[in-house]
């Protein structure tokens, strides 16, 4: 009988992003651009000198787009890599890659804009959620002042958004009505935005125009709608046993006669057992702690 190896590899912090390369369905709503934002967000007012940075990336389609970090990405890139290169010793094994992402974001926001619809995409090991937003109608103040922004001249607006006061800089020479996060309305694609007390801040960091059909946007197939409260109760579960469950969740193919062995590597490569990887793991939260998190992207929900 064939066993199949698991790759999980751990850089022993929480929370953790678990991967496969077979995560996504394929997609409809061609993409024509993207542009990306170096992302700073004041997640502990005690610690204001050590704002969350994380590079983010938003895809332009006619009818949709799609923002979600970048960062995420290159470090998924990375790690179906390594995942590569396992299966080439390892022929006919099912691998999956466990990774930590302790300061990126996970979360994926969809926006339909003809539809006037948003969701939140989050998973929990192997499984997507999908989270209903409240479609933002931000009444934006735009002015006549101006000022270059990569090579695009660009408008200024301002508006409460949130419980955050908001100025937005947008381009009409990049005529779509998205921008970064839940940012959007104004007639020209957003380069770049700040609250006023620049807790949460969006800078431009590049455009670039894509080949039509070269990647597109869509929802993936079988993601379960749920609530933040219920995401967040399946969090808690799945984080007491991340192991256990991504096992029992982990994809087999039908009708394959094997058996699912798990090997756990610690950030170095070296192999190790179930337990040493507990107790690395349960000395690492005790010295690093439970990261503060006291001020939120959205203050209040108007």
């Amino acid at each position: 009988m064939k066993t199949k190896e698991m790759l999980i590899a751990f850089a022993l912090l929480t929370p953790i992003i678990f991967t496969n390369s077979s995560a996504f369905a394929q997609v409809k709503d061609p993409v024509l651009a993207e542009i990306r934002y170096d992302f700073a967000h004041v997640t502990d007012t005690n610690h204001r000198d050590k704002p969350k940075k994380e590079e983010m990336v938003l895809y332009i389609a006619k009818n949709s787009s799609l923002y979600k970090s970048q960062s995420l990405a290159t470090k998924t890139e990375e790690a179906l890599k390594q995942m590569k290169e396992f299966s080439s010793g390892n022929e006919g094994g099912h691998q999956m890659l466990a990774f930590s992402s302790p300061n990126l974001t996970n979360e994926e926001i969809y926006n339909f804009h003809q539809d006037k619809k948003m969701l939140l995409i989050d998973k929990v090991g192997l499984t997507a959620y999908s989270i209903p937003q409240q479609y933002p109608s931000i009444d934006w103040q735009i002015s006549n002042e101006t000022k270059e922004i990569g090579g695009y001249k660009c408008q200024k607006a301002i508006a409460a958004f949130r419980g955050r006061n908001y100025t937005a800089w947008f381009t009409a020479e990049l005529p779509f009505p998205y921008g970064p996060w839940k940012l959007n309305g104004l007639p020209g694609l957003i380069l770049q935005a700040e609250d006023d007390k620049k807790e949460v801040v969006f800078n431009y960091a590049g455009f670039d125009k894509k080949e039509e059909g070269l990647v597109n946007i869509e929802l993936q197939k079988g993601i379960t709608e749920t609530t933040s409260a219920d995401l967040a109760r399946a969090k808690k579960v799945f984080e007491k046993n991340p192991g256990g469950n991504m096992l029992r969740n982990m994809p087999i193919p039908a009708g394959a006669n094997v058996q699912t062995k798990m090997v756990f590597k610690d950030e170095t490569g070296k192999e190790m057992t179930k337990e040493e990887m507990d107790a690395k793991m349960s000395m690492s939260n005790k010295m690093n702690g439970k990261p503060v998190f006291n001020n939120p992207l959205e203050l209040s929900n108007k």
